[in-house]
């Protein structure tokens, strides 16, 4: 009836990304990183300091979509520990190395992105970008 996906991500070698390419792509996210703190820390003191609730409002919805991409590096960094970079979470695919150097925290192959899009609301019909 339903067709099941696999659990177990393919290992690294099954994946696209070189392993010449995995040191600059860790660096790159490492200084994502590094950059998304400093932002935190940045907007959390401004939020101290400012009396405007509706300023502080926007600044806590920064931080919170500062956290959401920090989560995102901080698990591709787990899954290049883990051998399972470059691999689509959904259907264990291997993401190419050009998205990969376009958004190195991608989780998810272009059709697999385009499916999830798609299904979220106010996404576009038949994953149409």
């Amino acid at each position: 009836m339903s067709q099941q996906i696999k659990a177990n991500p393919r290992p690294a070698q099954a994946t696209l990304v070189p392993k010449a390419h995995l040191p600059r792509l860790r660096a790159e996210l490492e200084q994502q990183q590094c950059f998304r703190l400093d932002q935190i820390d940045q907007l959390a003191s401004e939020a101290a300091l400012t009396a405007d609730e509706a300023r502080r409002q926007v600044i806590r919805a920064l931080i919170t979509a500062a956290e959401w991409a920090l989560g995102d590096i901080n698990w591709a960094l787990q899954r290049l520990h883990r051998g399972t970079y470059g691999t689509c979470e959904r259907c264990t695919a291997p993401v190419p190395l050009e998205r990969l150097n376009i958004l190195p925290m991608a989780r998810l192959c272009m059709p697999c992105q385009r499916r999830s899009e798609a299904s979220k609301p106010g996404g576009r019909a038949n994953g149409d970008m």
